[in-house]
């Protein structure tokens, strides 16, 4: 794409000179916020998308009386990223001199200290009288408005002086320009309600910059996830039953509280009934399956949302209840009114666990955007939903804001997140960019005798994808991650190797937030004693997500197989909504094959974060070279192919010889 002007209107920018790419990107957002539709931009690492979605939404945003720009990200990393580009946007600002304002947020419990989960409430403020609490907030406040400021910053001013950073940063918002926060704070409709519009944000009033948009469909997909179980309902009768019985002491003797308790009483008979039948209803389901006989083995059965609520309204009709009436008394159950054995337990209650869950099911009953899928291992039986369409809660949201920009490196192709999302074609541009990698810094390399395919798979296979690491191993000066399918493999390939001359660190399920951020840590403290690490995890782990590699700390990095999602009942059913309302052919790619390439396009992106860094890249899987698999890789993407590991080593050599050292600075 050859480079263009930049549109006359554009402010906000955060370098004096912008790259090719980068003004391309800032003209293509601001035309579309223009417009009030979406860019849904593939911009790879390094073309300053941050810098370049920031210039169009606030250009729009300041043109426009009470707008705001709303940025998403589910990295915190990333939060600090907008905030530094803020700042120098500030340096460079041309608006009458009125900087540019911003309120930096992450979730409560982060924010805040003891958050008790239940009831929402902290103790930050805990005995400090109203009038002195209002006048330190406001000086945090006022912090927080003159300059960009991390959130960290807000914590630990916070924390010292006895305030709620949380609760000052929510009264700073409807000053702000800009507010930086989790994707929940929109698409997550309970959080969206409590919120939103508390800090005086409407959704009419603002443009929406979407960070790593790539994940945002299954992360709306996760958010109706929800199980049922006995054990659970067997807690919420329990929690209901005592809830009543502390209203009860406390109350008097007027008809509506006899009223409200009578109603108590029958929700808590009537659950307590339907847990019977669910209980025989989930028996027989283990019976009637064709793997019922097979001890230990999973069982995962499809079943209909209408057949198990016909259960509980029957239950319910005999008390002369109605479902309605079952949920909200379930979250009319208040924490402080239990008796609790444990004050510091955080867990939620399952009064409200159940009414979360009938009030999905009873929600998308008649709709097959919902699947429902009993699943059955050792004692424990559970009916499980699965929201198959983001869409039915994007949509909504996107024809409601002003416009947008949905933006990633692995936005690909960015159609299909359109589509997914809900958002019109007619309202949409969609563009890819080119990497301003040199493919002489980032060359990429398939290897054509190596594959993850399960029927493929063996002792001479692994034995090659060995030798193609080792290939890549001893031609390398630093540091290299691996990310493997699925831990199986990550154990098979690596766990059961040998790495000579590299300290070698092996990713688990059992990684906390802590263990990877010392893993990380450990990267540049052996670059500085010159050591050698091997970092090993799997695609949409841990150490695959939500890290920044910053300093050009990976030399190379070597995607072992492609992360195909398992088959399943949701997996299978997903693929027949997509192939029935997004058109034939696109089950297969949309919902199971380009979700798993850019897993890997993700993995190949973690070495290379600015336009400086260089690295090596492997790919250890011959579907990637033809086919519907390399259909799905970028067409920007041209890579090489290693016949043999002789011919990895070959290239790897000679690339380390052209670019010996990492890129400088951070």
């Amino acid at each position: 794409m050859p480079p263009e002007e930049l549109v006359s209107d554009v402010r906000f920018l955060a370098h004096s000179t912008l790259r090719d790419g980068q003004i391309n990107m800032v003209n293509d957002g601001y035309n579309a916020l223009t417009n009030g539709g979406f860019l849904l931009a593939n911009a790879p690492t390094g073309i300053g998308k941050t810098a370049a979605s920031l210039a169009a939404a606030l250009t729009i945003a300041r043109s426009r009386a009470g707008t705001q720009v709303l940025f998403l990200t589910g990295r915190q990393s990333q939060h600090r990223i907008v905030v530094d580009t803020v700042r120098k946007i500030n340096e460079l600002i041309q608006d009458n001199g009125r900087n540019v304002t911003l309120v930096d947020m992450i979730g409560r419990t982060s924010m805040c200290k003891d958050v008790d989960q239940r009831t929402g409430k902290c103790s930050c403020e805990q005995g400090i009288p109203e009038s002195e609490r209002s006048n330190r907030r406001f000086s945090l406040i006022k912090d927080i408005l003159s300059e960009p400021q991390h959130v960290e910053y807000s914590i630990e001013y916070a924390h010292k002086r006895s305030i709620c950073a949380w609760a000052s940063a929510r009264e700073a918002v409807p000053d702000a320009d800009i507010l930086v926060c989790d994707y929940n704070h929109v698409f997550l409709e309970n959080v969206r309600k409590a919120s939103l519009s508390s800090m005086g944000i409407e959704l009419e009033n603002i443009v929406l910059v979407v960070d790593e948009a790539h994940n945002l469909p299954d992360r709306i997909r996760r958010s109706l996830n929800l199980n049922l179980t006995y054990r659970m309902m067997g807690s919420a009768v329990d929690e209901l039953r005592e809830y009543c019985d502390e209203v009860e002491k406390k109350g008097g003797n007027s008809g509506a509280m006899v009223a409200s308790i009578a109603n108590g009483r029958d929700c808590e008979r009537a659950l307590q009934e339907f847990r019977k039948q669910f209980s025989l209803w989930t028996k027989k389901m283990r019976g009637d399956s064709a793997d019922a006989n097979d001890i230990g083995k999973k069982i995962e059965e499809k079943v209909d949302a209408g057949r198990v609520l016909a259960m509980l309204r029957k239950e319910l009709s005999k008390e002369e209840i109605d479902l309605d009436t079952l949920i909200n008394q379930l979250n009319l159950v208040d924490q402080s009114q239990l008796d609790q054995e444990d004050d510091d337990d955080e867990e939620e209650l399952d009064a409200h666990r159940v009414a979360n869950f009938l009030s999905i099911l009873n929600r998308y009953e008649l709709d097959t955007a919902l699947c429902v899928a009993f699943n059955s291992q050792g004692d424990e039986d559970r009916i499980t939903t699965h929201l198959l369409d983001p869409g039915i809660v994007s949509k909504d949201i996107f024809n409601q804001i002003l416009g947008g920009i949905l933006m990633s490196g692995t936005l690909t192709p960015p159609e299909m997140y359109g589509e997914t999302l809900g958002i019109p074609a007619s309202r949409c541009s969609f563009k890819s960019y080119p990497s301003p990698f040199l493919e002489d810094r980032r060359p990429v390399m398939i290897a054509s005798d190596v594959t993850s395919k399960f029927t493929a798979r063996g002792p001479e296979n692994t034995k090659r994808m060995r030798d193609h690491i080792h290939a890549v191993l001893r031609e390398t000066p630093g540091n290299v991650a691996i990310f493997c399918q699925s831990y199986k493999m990550l154990e098979e390939v690596v766990g059961e190797g040998y790495w000579p001359g590299r300290r070698t660190y092996i990713e688990d399920r059992t990684w906390s937030k802590r263990v990877v951020d010392a893993r990380i840590n450990d990267l540049y403290n052996a670059r500085n004693g010159g050591i050698k690490v091997l970092l090993a995890g799997v695609f949409g782990g841990r150490l695959s997500e939500g890290v920044d590699y910053s300093g050009n700390i990976l030399d190379a990095v070597i995607c072992v197989g492609i992360p195909i999602a398992p088959q399943s009942v949701p997996q299978a059913a997903l693929r027949e909504y997509i192939e029935k309302n997004h058109g034939r052919g696109k089950g297969w790619k949309y919902g199971v094959i380009q979700p798993a390439v850019n897993n890997v396009l993700q993995g190949m992106g973690r070495a290379i974060r600015k336009v400086d860094d260089r690295a090596f890249v492997l790919l250890l899987d011959n579907r990637l070279l033809n086919g519907q698999y390399r259909s799905c890789l970028p067409t920007t993407l041209k890579p090489f192919t290693a016949t043999d590991s002789k011919r990895t080593g070959r290239m790897a050599k000679r690339f380390f010889e052209r670019h010996p050292d990492p890129a400088k600075g951070d």
